[in-house]
């Protein structure tokens, strides 16, 4: 008897060493050790609103295709995101979570949202745009605030879910998306995209041929790279490797600025402050200093221009176009913070930077497009949306929440650190800050890790052992 006990204990002991003093800060704590429960376990076991909202983070992708047009396009992932939502409101709830500060934040942002659409239901007489709003002003703020409280929610209840099962779910959405780009990627290389059409994906680029078709299953190519470059690191996190592979053929194939910087400064953030926590200042300056080159065209030209001197744009035959898109979006972002300056306590309204956006256009070089009925324009910048449309207290709201995440996730992983710095700098190229993607991993970022399953981490071995240790006599 006691030499079984010895023998228990010594494997008892070797799995303690094996799991806890070699573990990484980095892996997530016994998930990988769980391949027993698959993703289709995952799906089909737990609380209804708990599979419905998996499912949901599985089919995160098709933010553009596989839609069904009912005056807008209706997602498979807001049609299971609003069945998880309802499920969880009408189930029992066993236990409740703790508000923290994070919640607070998302609490505010519904309320600012929901005066916001009360003060501003009606809307000013004369001077709107009109391109967009073919359901009326005041059914097209309804619905945008319906999408705004949709957003919110599925956050609220998605972050409820344990982190390792979001994460696999995200996981397997990176295949679906890898097999939606790869479709596109032959559809056009083929010249043929009747199918790809047919299922509700783009089949022209920005300049409307096939050539420039980089947007996957989403509507634009800088949508494609946010979810690609969030869901890398989500991979490298569960050490699914191959699927992380798969998000970096995305981003290539998105060719987005935003993933790429994004991805750059999540690195670099966390490779400094692994080494040195002197640098902090020097880091905040910096994203000050990016900040600024967002949001200011003067800033940006004597960059470009010192740059310029130093022989840069040798590289770059065609730079006089390069940043075309930087300067569109600096000019909407302004735009966007000139409305807030007007309407600084409840904003112009859910949806509403379309109808007043020629109001504030004098003076500012926009492409020919915006001056005809063909767009409807957009902040493309999530910070200074939440600003012109719902005001400041929303926008302080909505900052408030991302800085918890990164301060929260800072302590914990740096592949999570990593990813909380890329979503904070990805929403600033983001076309609307309801985009459900940015919730998701917002979600993600301020989950917890449920307890592990004993019965799936716990090895044969350390079974026994336990078992044995407690029959013994004391």
């Amino acid at each position: 008897m006691g030499k079984q006990i010895n023998q228990g204990a010594g494997a008892l002991s070797r799995t303690v060493l094996a799991h806890g003093k070699d573990a990484s800060l980095d892996e997530p704590p016994v998930l990988s050790l769980a391949k027993a429960d698959s993703l289709r376990g995952l799906l089909t076991s737990g609380p209804w609103f708990q599979r419905l909202m998996l499912l949901s983070v599985v089919f995160m992708p098709f933010q553009y295709a596989l839609t069904v047009p009912v005056g807008f396009p209706l997602k498979i992932s807001e049609v299971l995101g609003v069945l998880g939502v309802a499920g969880y409101v009408l189930g029992r709830k066993t236990t409740r979570r703790k508000r923290d500060l994070a919640s607070v934040a998302v609490a505010v942002l519904a309320i600012a949202t929901v005066f916001s659409a009360l003060v501003n239901l009606t809307p000013g007489s004369g001077g709107l745009r009109s391109v967009g709003y073919d359901r009326g002003y005041e059914t097209d703020l309804l619905l945008y605030s319906g999408y705004a409280l949709l957003a919110l929610c599925y956050w609220s209840v998605l972050r409820r879910v344990d982190r390792r099962k979001t994460v696999r779910a995200v996981v397997a959405s990176i295949w679906l998306c890898g097999v939606a780009v790869l479709m596109q990627w032959a559809s056009a290389l083929s010249g043929n995209t009747q199918l790809i059409g047919f299922l509700g994906f783009r089949t022209l680029g920005v300049d409307e041929t096939v050539e420039t078709l980089r947007s996957g299953p989403f509507l634009e190519g800088q949508h494609l790279g946010f979810f690609a470059g969030a869901a890398i690191l989500v991979a490298l996190y569960n050490r699914s490797y191959l699927a992380a592979v798969v998000a970096a053929l995305s981003i290539l194939y998105s060719q987005s600025t935003t993933a790429y910087a994004g991805l750059a400064a999540g690195i670099a953030l966390m490779v400094v402050l692994k080494f040195s926590k002197v640098v902090v200042p020097l880091i905040a300056t910096a994203l000050v200093a990016i900040l600024a080159l967002l949001f200011s065209d003067s800033l940006r030209t004597i960059l470009g221009r010192q740059l310029a001197k130093i022989g840069f744009t040798e590289f770059a035959p065609d730079y006089q176009y390069a940043t075309t898109s930087l300067n569109l979006r600096g000019v909407k972002s302004q735009i966007a913070f000139d409305m807030s300056s007007d309407n600084p306590i409840f904003g112009v309204g859910p949806g509403r930077y379309g109808a007043y956006f020629d109001q504030y256009v004098s003076g500012r070089q926009l492409p020919w497009i915006y001056s005809t009925d063909q767009t409807r324009p957009i902040a493309e910048n999530a910070y200074a949306h939440v600003a012109a449309e719902l005001g400041y207290v929303a926008l302080i709201a909505f900052g408030l929440l991302i800085v918890v995440l990164l301060w929260r996730n800072f302590r914990n992983a740096s592949l999570l650190g990593m990813l909380a710095v890329f979503t904070a700098l990805g929403v600033s190229t983001q076309s609307s800050w309801t985009f459900l993607p940015i919730w998701t991993f917002f979600a993600l970022l301020a989950a917890e890790d449920g307890e592990p399953n004993k019965a799936l981490t716990e090895t044969p071995d350390a079974v026994n052992a336990r078992v044995t240790a407690s029959a013994a006599p004391n």
